[in-house]
């Protein structure tokens, strides 16, 4: 019972992530990508794949922490982007199943970063890059619509480089 729940997150998962990427403003991409995580957070979590489960509840708390900065028309500090980093390696290391685990710590330190940074091509780069990644991880722990997901994930994110290619504003790059 539990694996066909967790696919049911990976569904609602999946739908938040593949819009996310289309929207104009980074804010509207960092709500998408904060309930996505819950979801996915659960997802792991009920196939017992710890570490992407406590990755993407570092990723969740992540997500709001920026969007809050973002509210207030400001950037995260640098000191933000470095504690969330080193939480991320901390926390995976110390939830380390197998060395599949490297995935969920290399996406999350990786997004970040792009996340960070206010550069929207960036993010859609990063999103299609990681999302090829959490395939693998998917796959390797049957977070089946997981596997899904990220692939539409990728595919999504091209769709929209492409789609915003000629775009001159950075907010909607």
């Amino acid at each position: 019972m539990s694996f066909i729940i967790a696919q049911i997150f990976g569904a609602i998962a999946l739908v938040l992530t593949a819009i996310s990427v289309h929207f104009k403003r980074k804010e509207e991409i960092i709500i998408c990508s904060i309930l996505a995580n819950i979801s996915v957070s659960i997802q792991f979590f009920l196939l017992r794949a710890i570490t992407g489960g406590i990755i993407s509840i570092i990723n969740t708390i992540r997500g709001i922490v920026f969007y809050i900065y973002k509210k207030k028309d400001k950037k995260a500090p640098i000191f933000i982007l470095i504690l969330f980093e080193v939480i991320a390696v901390i926390f995976g290391i110390i939830s380390w199943q197998d060395y599949w685990s490297i995935i969920p710590i290399f996406n999350t330190t990786f997004y970040t970063y792009s996340l960070w940074q206010d550069n929207i091509k960036v993010i859609r780069i990063a999103t299609a890059l990681v999302g090829f990644t959490w395939a693998i991880y998917d796959l390797i722990v049957k977070a089946f619509v997981g596997f899904v997901q990220e692939s539409l994930q990728f595919f999504s994110s091209i769709i929209a480089l492409y789609r915003f290619k000629n775009c001159k504003s950075k907010e909607i790059q």
